[in-house]
């Protein structure tokens, strides 16, 4: 067995690239001599990283941080807000960090970033900064105008909620010299005009991400003096802004454009006419790979959408097919979201069964991220009664976990097109408590329903998994997730008795997902169902960490 003081200084320094600097220090620096080299070596640069909550902490870190040559740090991550000013008072930012190439920076007060901005133009290699800042005291004029001043910078990242500007940014004159960023994020809320004089000073941004918040904004004309013409990415956030001047900025970018992203927050229906989107794609951006949509609505306010066709089911067209970009919806508490994004193999996409191909055509689903208590329950039901009149639904998700059975059936009551069903993880009813009516609903749904795949994601006890192959006769396929301390082999006799006590049962494929599962666990798996009889023509196999027992 190789011993570690035998590895070669290369797999040191692999090893070195993933831990913070201030640790490496910490740990070896004090070994030996050929440890001492090692962390001395022009070859190791260091990504230091301050995090910490106790004056013990960061005294011991910052002890090991001023014994490291400045020259061999690569990174600062400085996101100890109540130590920031303390490091970059007593460390000095200057051309000694000649190969530092990042810094993020983390609820930074006004003055030190203002100090720290003024002395990076002495950095000649950094290419990344990174700003997360709630204080209300930063003047967004004065930080833009001192990044700006970075020779080599070329991604730019700005979140905050708590900017204000003492005056407007100045657009950039005709001789001065510009900014070299070619990504930039800007996370706060930002009106045309204060875009238009951002952009000015960057000519070269070809990935774009801005929020525009002000829905008054009287500014919709600086529009025409923005240069897009290099952007191939962009992502946007927009709040009330009405349609008729969005497409205005619409219509400026360019033709090359391949990544588009529009998160949309209320206001104007015009915004969901996806026919409409249809045309201005093919006449606009002829080269665009992707398409991210999100718009939603606000759950009280739905009564202001009313639609006469359903929305969604214009991306039957082979326009949207060919691309490869479908719609979602999800519900969340007083949200529902209508989403397009590009295709992503869903789980139910990966069962092969009788050879059934994934109907492309059927592809709409619907996520629930809410479990709501029972007086509450008829306020879902309503909002999926909406979500209806906006797109027919084929696949269902319920990610919040102990969600009543009872409310399950009654929201596939609303969605007769279902096919799949996944489940976080259920409830189920003391079914002596039922009332005539419920125990009548779930006969309904039994008789009525044409679900064939179901997934249950964390199974609490196996009544569970009898319930659901009860309420499901057209079910062929069926996934289980199980904790590690299941006995194995009496949730499969019980299982499978209940599954051939069934004349007309079409289960076909039962998965297993327990964290254990080795190649002893099929063993153990097989001999259970032979010497029981429990099943005479089947196959298992193992991936990872789910079991798949195909019967035939």
């Amino acid at each position: 067995m190789m011993k570690i003081e035998n590895f070669s200084n290369e797999i040191f320094y692999e090893i070195f690239d993933y831990l913070d600097g201030c640790d490496i220090y910490k740990i070896f620096s004090n070994l030996n001599y050929r440890f001492y080299q090692l962390l001395n070596s022009s070859l190791l640069l260091y990504k230091i990283k301050f995090h910490f909550t106790s004056d013990d902490l960061f005294m011991n870190n910052y002890q090991h941080m001023k014994y490291i040559n400045p020259h061999q740090i690569i990174s600062l991550n400085l996101s100890s807000e109540l130590y920031i000013d303390k490091i970059l008072s007593s460390f000095n930012i200057n051309s000694s960090l000649h190969r530092l190439q990042s810094i993020y920076l983390q609820n930074i007060h006004a003055n030190t970033l203002s100090i720290l901005l003024n002395n990076c133009i002495h950095l000649p290699r950094l290419i990344s900064l990174d700003i997360m800042s709630c204080h209300q005291s930063i003047d967004l004029c004065q930080i833009y105008s001192l990044i700006f001043n970075l020779p080599v910078l070329k991604y730019l990242k700005i979140i905050s909620h708590g900017f204000k500007s003492s005056a407007a940014l100045p657009f950039a004159m005709e001789n001065q010299q510009l900014s070299m960023i070619e990504h930039l994020f800007i996370e706060h809320g930002v009106t045309f005009s204060e875009l238009a004089a951002i952009l000015s000073y960057t000519p070269n941004v070809y990935r774009l991400e801005f929020t525009h918040d002000d829905e008054d904004d009287q500014t919709i004309e600086m529009i025409s003096s923005m240069d897009l013409s290099k952007l191939t990415h962009i992502s946007m956030s927009i709040v009330f802004l009405e349609f008729d001047e969005y497409e205005i900025f619409l219509r400026k970018l360019p033709c090359t454009l391949k990544t588009f992203n529009l998160y949309v927050c209320g206001g104007d229906l015009q915004y969901l006419d996806f026919d409409m989107w249809e045309e201005l794609i093919l006449q606009n951006f002829p080269q665009l790979e992707k398409f991210y949509f999100h718009y939603n609505v606000a759950a009280h306010d739905e009564d202001d959408f009313i639609f006469y066709d359903c929305v969604c089911d214009q991306f039957i067209s082979s326009f949207w097919i060919e691309r490869q970009w479908f719609v979602e919806v999800a519900y969340t508490r007083d949200t529902i979201s209508i989403i397009i994004k590009p295709y992503r193999k869903k789980w139910y996409e990966f069962i092969n069964i009788d050879n059934d191909d994934f109907n492309i055509y059927h592809s709409t689903l619907l996520t629930i991220r809410y479990n709501p208590m029972d007086e509450y329950r008829q306020v879902l039901l309503d909002e999926i009664e909406w979500i209806v009149d906006v797109a027919t639904i084929y696949h269902l998700e319920i990610s919040e976990e102990d969600f009543f059975i009872g409310a399950v059936i009654e929201i596939m009551n609303l969605l007769p097109d279902l096919d799949s069903l996944k489940l976080s993880s259920i409830k189920l009813p003391t079914t002596t408590l039922l009332s005539i009516e419920e125990r009548e609903e779930i006969n309904f749904i039994v008789d009525n329903n044409e679900i064939t795949k179901v997934y249950l994601e964390k199974m609490t006890k196996f009544d569970d998994v009898l319930f659901l192959i009860d309420l499901f006769p057209e079910l062929k396929y069926l996934q289980i997730g199980c904790t590690s301390d299941i006995d194995i082999n009496l949730f499969l006799q019980i299982i499978l008795m209940r599954i051939n006590n069934k004349t007309d049962s079409n289960l076909h494929l039962l998965a297993i997902s327990i964290p254990t599962a080795d190649d002893s666990m099929i063993e153990r798996i097989q001999n259970i169902i032979d010497s029981k009889s429990l099943l005479f023509n089947y196959t298992i196999k193992r991936t990872y960490d789910t079991i798949f027992l195909q019967m035939k």
